[in-house]
């Protein structure tokens, strides 16, 4: 009997090892099949016309990714629909690492405000998000108010406040009609097709204020030609440290900025996708990169791996999601 059972564990303890060396074999096998990455040039859409904050953040990772990862990565705007246009490409092509996007916030409004051809969680996988903007009120200077408490008490005395966006379905677009709603005052969108012409319009006079991204501003708030009034983040801005927020005003949960994030499409092996996160992370978060942000406006979110990442998009989804339902915003407003 003891020779039995001792033959018997010998037969289960062979069999085990087998079965081990098989499984060893089987996932380095798997590794081994994984192709280099990236052995070619890499394509990244911009889903927005040249000259803006989403291509010019994009150009500068271009470029250091082409310099650490020894392949050219290739910029490729397809502007069209906010963001839709080149969004919808980049869904539907191959998950190899070698077609990416770059989007902007409305990447995750517009899901929420009409039927687009893609899902925000499901069809691309997020890698990194880039750079935030804070999105600031800024006014013409004939608008008599200097500040945040000033602009809503004339604010209420107005029967109609026209207001100039970079266009609908962006989060300058919400950050009005969320502004609209909490206040209880007559904001109107006026849709501009870019962020340039609703800037110049505010600044003629032919409009009295405009939401913007800083980037977008910047140069006319530093003229004097427009007065910053608030920013619509949840916290006060490093690049605006003087300017309240509509939290501090009261408006609690109030949160609106632009960001910028990267990504590829669904099914992307986990080992480029990782890769990417890493790379990407090391380039934006750098004190070189840090500081042309901040010439340029905007600044780096931190350090987010691939796990984070997903979460922090997820969580913006369903923010404005709710910001869309509470407002009642439609996609031609």
């Amino acid at each position: 009997m003891t020779n039995t059972r001792s033959e018997k564990t010998r037969s289960l303890c062979s069999f085990l090892m087998l079965g081990g060396m098989f499984l060893s074999a089987t996932v380095g096998s798997a590794y081994a099949q994984t192709p280099p990455y990236p052995t070619k040039p890499v394509t990244i859409v911009v889903a927005f016309p040249p000259g803006g904050m989403t291509d010019i953040v994009s150009r500068t990772l271009a470029k250091e990714l082409s310099r650490d990862l020894k392949q050219p990565f290739i910029i490729e705007n397809r502007p069209g629909v906010a963001g839709q246009v080149g969004t919808e490409y980049v869904a539907k092509q191959n998950a190899d690492g070698y077609t990416l996007l770059v989007a902007a916030t409305g990447y995750v409004i517009g899901p929420a405000m009409k039927k687009v051809g893609y899902d925000p969680l499901k069809s691309l996988e997020p890698v990194a998000v880039l750079a935030k903007s804070p999105n600031l009120i800024v006014v013409n200077p004939k608008v008599p108010a200097t500040n945040l408490p000033e602009f809503l008490n004339w604010a209420k005395t107005q029967q109609s406040i026209p207001f100039g966006t970079a266009g609908a379905a962006g989060s300058t677009h919400l950050g009005g009609e969320w502004l609209a709603k909490v206040t209880g005052y007559s904001f109107v969108h006026v849709p501009y097709k870019g962020a340039a012409p609703a800037t110049n319009d505010a600044v003629a006079g032919q409009i009295p204020m405009a939401v913007q991204d800083s980037m977008s501003v910047s140069a006319f708030i530093a003229s004097g030609r427009l007065r910053p009034i608030a920013n619509m983040g949840a916290e006060r801005s490093k690049l605006f440290p003087e300017l309240s927020t509509m939290q501090e005003a009261g408006f609690k949960g109030f949160d609106v900025y632009t960001w910028l994030g990267l990504y590829a499409p669904a099914g992307t092996p986990a080992p480029i996708l990782t890769m990417l996160n890493k790379e990407i992370n090391k380039v934006m978060n750098s004190p070189e990169m840090v500081e042309r942000l901040r010439l340029q406006y905007s600044e780096p979110l931190g350090v987010k791996d691939l796990v984070q990442t997903r979460n922090f998009v997820e969580g913006e989804v369903a923010k404005w999601k709710r910001v869309v339902q509470e407002t009642g915003v439609k996609a031609d407003d």
